[in-house]
Order: structure tokens, then C-alpha cells, then sequence
């Protein structure tokens, strides 16, 4: 597991698209830091928080494609005698594509910001775009597993990605608030607010078993997928 998982290390820090999606985060943070009247990092996160939650599913979608249409799978993984250890390197390299991406968000935030803000929204509002790209990040996973390299598969990975992102959101927000979702400029700028700018302990706990949930049950489909139908 150790090798698979440097040579997945290797590939995903020689993807161009990887450091172009955290050109776009940034891009993004500065379009919402113009629509938002207290600037700091705290109103970003709230205004902003689903950055990291959108594009590393994007990433994921285009780094496992990739082992199928370049052939990695076939000449290296795929004389691995127990698939479950290729899900368990993934499973790593999506984490640390995570927290690489959630730092940069924070990095940039911070700076842009210079201003934290209210501590308690920031760290929830971090944890939050952790765990629930980790959790859309591993559905993707299994998707593009299951229809492979073509385009149109890579095309409905993406759509089927975004249904289950639009999900989780709504299902932390239905459990954490009794509010509504907002949704503004969406699409341009990922302005999404997840809940309203005032936390409580019982929300934060909420916001984790949810998104735990949802991580647990892409990574027990990505097994049994593997196990029953070798779709890798």
C-alpha cells in the first residue's frame, strides 16, 4: 500500500489541474471578498464556505479517470492481489488533497482578510468543507470507477457529483438549522451559505456525524464494488 500510495502521490502533484483549481479557489475567494461587507475570514468561510466542497470532487473526478485512460491501473494497480488496498491508497491521497486545498483556503483567506473574525464560525465552517469534500470526493471516486474513461462518463461523474454535493448540503442544513439555504451566484462564485452566522457545539457535532456518515458509506460502496463487480 505504501508504494501505490506514493506513486498516487506522485501523479496527483504533477497534475496541472490540480494547482489550476487552486488558482480558481483563490480567484473565487477574491470575487466573494467584493460582495461581502464585513471582510473578514469568519464572513468569507459562511459566504463562501462549499470552495474546497465543489472543486476537490472535480479533482478526484480527473485524477481516477486518468488511471484508466493512461493505463495505470492496468500495468501497475491492477497486479495488486487485494483491490481494497487501491481504495485504501486513494482514500489517502483524496485526504491529503483535502487538507492541502483546505489550506488553501484558509492561507488565502487569511491573507486577503487579515481579520479572523469569529473563531468558533471559522473552525466550524473549516471542518465542514473538510469533511463534506472528503465525503462528495469519495462518491466521485466510485463513480468514475464505474463508467470509467470515456467523456460522457466523465461528464455525468461530474453531474452525479454535483447532485450529491447539492445533498449532503441540504441534508446538514436541514439538521443543523431550521432555516433555509441560500443560494446566490452559485455557479460564478461557489457563494453558497451552509447555515447562518451564529454556531452552537450541538450544529458542529451535527455537521460531523453527518458528513462522517456520508464518507463512511462511499468508501463501504467503493469496497463492495470492487470486491463483487472488479470494476477496477
Amino acid at each position: 500500500m505504501t508504494g501505490l500510495t506514493k506513486m498516487y502521490c506522485y501523479r496527483m502533484f504533477r497534475q496541472k489541474s490540480l494547482y489550476i483549481i487552486w488558482a480558481i479557489t483563490v480567484v473565487m475567494i477574491l470575487l466573494n471578498l467584493q460582495m461581502i461587507e464585513q471582510r473578514t475570514f469568519s464572513t468569507l468561510l459562511c459566504k463562501s464556505g462549499t470552495l474546497v466542497t465543489m472543486l476537490s470532487p472535480l479533482f478526484t473526478a480527473i485524477i481516477f479517470s486518468a488511471d484508466h485512460s493512461s493505463g495505470f491501473i492496468k500495468n501497475y494497480a491492477g497486479s495488486v492481489s487485494d483491490k481494497t488496498v487501491i481504495i485504501a491508497a486513494r482514500a489517502v491521497i483524496i485526504l491529503i488533497q483535502n487538507l492541502l486545498s483546505c489550506c488553501v483556503v484558509v492561507i488565502s483567506g487569511l491573507l486577503l482578510t487579515r481579520s479572523i473574525g469569529d473563531t468558533k464560525i471559522a473552525v466550524v465552517y473549516t471542518m465542514c468543507m473538510l469533511l463534506a469534500g472528503l465525503g462528495c470526493s469519495f462518491a466521485v471516486m466510485l463513480i468514475t470507477d464505474l463508467f470509467r474513461k470515456t467523456v460522457p462518463a466523465l461528464i455525468l461523474t461530474l453531474a452525479i457529483g454535483t447532485g450529491i454535493l447539492c445533498e449532503l448540503i441540504s441534508t446538514i442544513t436541514a439538521f443543523a438549522t431550521d432555516g433555509d439555504i441560500i443560494i446566490k451566484n452559485y455557479l460564478l462564485t461557489g457563494m453558497f451559505q451552509i447555515f447562518g452566522e451564529t454556531q452552537s457545539s450541538s450544529d458542529a457535532v451535527k455537521v460531523v456525524l453527518i458528513s462522517v456518515i456520508y464518507i463512511a458509506a462511499a468508501l463501504t460502496a467503493s469496497v463492495f464494488s470492487i470486491k463483487k463487480r472488479d470494476v477496477i
